[in-house]
């Protein structure tokens, strides 16, 4: 067992390109898409003389359509920013900006490049490797791989698979086509519509809507159904799309041939054997399931279907996986046990808000004994707030990322204490984060 110790949270990591290099070395916990829903800011202050302007004229007949990101709260923002107004994101608007230009130096990536060749003969076909499994001393050739929970192979983020380049290839996107949007600098747009293209569209380098390899183990299983977490990045690239709707570099028929691809990929989480295993999952695989399936099919214009599904499943997660108390025991009972809870927690949120998208009111929603998304952040707020964590954990986390759902969870349940989490966890960067164009401080007494 590891051992157990007062929990440190890292803080003051800026969501961004700095990320990029590792940012799929731990699949659980990494390049997540943030939300932001209803949340309001602080009164901006005069501006100072070196406020951020747009720097081209973007078409505002086009409207904004996000999936996980507020759109109201961007346009917002980039309104402010055009305006010469926007002396409260200053710092952000810096720091994403610098970001945005080491990404323009990033990819293009492709399934194609891969060193080792999938089963299928088929490169276009994605390929990882499981994080927490590794070669086994006793046997000459180490397979099968034995599995050490919690302590990820670095042999997964290598080029021969492909997880680290999709890792890598959406955050970019997401930073390059946020930029873009708040800024208007067109070679933001240009490359985001390029590496877009390059994973999901060209004929040559597109990666076929499976994850049929997913999370493979060596000696033991060419795939597994916990590849299908890997494919939570086609959250963040579809609010990437979202966000260069008006680009000259990304065209129309540009975001219908994505939403084509979308659609495939959710055909095959519908029917395939892999993906409905890991919908059948009872802890925070389950609930990504239904985050990246919902997500997917609201994206791609099937919304009726997505609440369909919202309104049947969510109940069932709830209670098969929050306490009335709010903890999380298949969470908790990990050698990472505060994390995992967050990371499931991240999950439902994103169910939560699409929800708001689709006349379902998952934040609020409680079963007769009280089990509740609510109470899950009522069990986890403390111990961002400094509460000791004295359960198994074998190492220290950067929670960071987590920051954004704090801060529209304090919006929704008007509560003072998880904006304060939210600052915790962002530390030093929490003016600097690009937290603050998804989710803004809210302005609670």
């Amino acid at each position: 067992m590891g051992r157990k110790f007062m929990i440190a949270i890292m803080s003051g990591v800026t969501l961004a390109a700095t990320a990029l290099p590792g940012c799929s070395s731990q699949p659980d916990t990494s390049s997540q898409p943030k939300p932001a829903a209803a949340v309001q800011s602080s009164p901006p202050a005069s501006p100072p003389a070196t406020a951020t302007k747009v720097e081209t004229t973007q078409k505002e007949t086009i409207e904004l359509d996000t999936l996980i990101m507020n759109a109201s709260v961007l346009k917002d923002i980039r309104s402010k920013v055009k305006s010469n107004n926007a002396a409260e994101f200053q710092a952000a608007i810096s720091q994403l900006r610098r970001e945005a230009d080491a990404a323009l130096k990033t990819g293009p990536f492709s399934v194609v490049n891969k060193q080792s060749t999938p089963p299928s003969g088929n490169k276009h076909d994605y390929m990882s490797m499981a994080p927490y499994w590794w070669p086994d001393p006793a046997k000459p050739d180490g397979k099968p791989y034995i599995q050490k929970d919690g302590q990820t192979n670095p042999e997964r983020g290598t080029n021969k698979y492909d997880a680290t380049s999709l890792g890598n290839m959406a955050s970019s996107v997401e930073t390059l086509a946020l930029a873009y949007y708040l800024t208007g600098n067109e070679p933001y747009g240009e490359r985001a519509a390029k590496l877009l293209r390059t994973w999901f569209l060209d004929a040559e380098t597109k990666m076929n809507p499976n994850m049929n390899f997913g999370q493979s183990v060596p000696g033991r299983t060419d795939g597994r159904k916990e590849g299908v977490l890997d494919s939570r990045h086609f959250l963040t690239t579809s609010d990437a799309v979202a966000l260069l709707a008006g680009s000259p570099n990304w065209s129309q028929n540009d975001t219908a041939a994505y939403k084509s691809w979308v659609k495939e990929y959710v055909g095959w989480l519908k029917v395939n054997k892999l993906a409905l295993e890991e919908k059948a999952a009872k802890n925070n695989h389950g609930t990504w399931y239904d985050a990246i399936y919902t997500g997917l099919m609201i994206f791609s214009g099937d919304k009726d279907a997505a609440a369909a599904y919202l309104r049947e499943t969510l109940p069932k997660r709830v209670a098969g996986q929050i306490q009335p108390d709010g903890s999380m025991p298949l969470e908790m009972s990990r050698t990472r046990s505060f994390h995992y809870p967050v990371f499931n927690l991240e999950a439902f949120s994103m169910l939560a808000i699409y929800g708001s998208k689709v006349g379902f009111d998952a934040w609020n929603y409680a079963t007769t004994d009280g089990k509740s998304i609510h109470q899950a952040y009522q069990f986890l707020v403390p111990y961002f707030n400094g509460k000791p964590w004295e359960r198994e954990q074998i190492k220290a986390e950067n929670e960071s990322e987590f920051a954004s759902y704090l801060r529209e969870a304090a919006v929704v349940y008007k509560d003072k204490t998880y904006a304060e989490a939210a600052d915790k966890t962002l530390g030093a960067s929490k003016n600097s984060s690009r937290t603050n164009f998804i989710a803004p401080k809210p302005n609670l007494q």
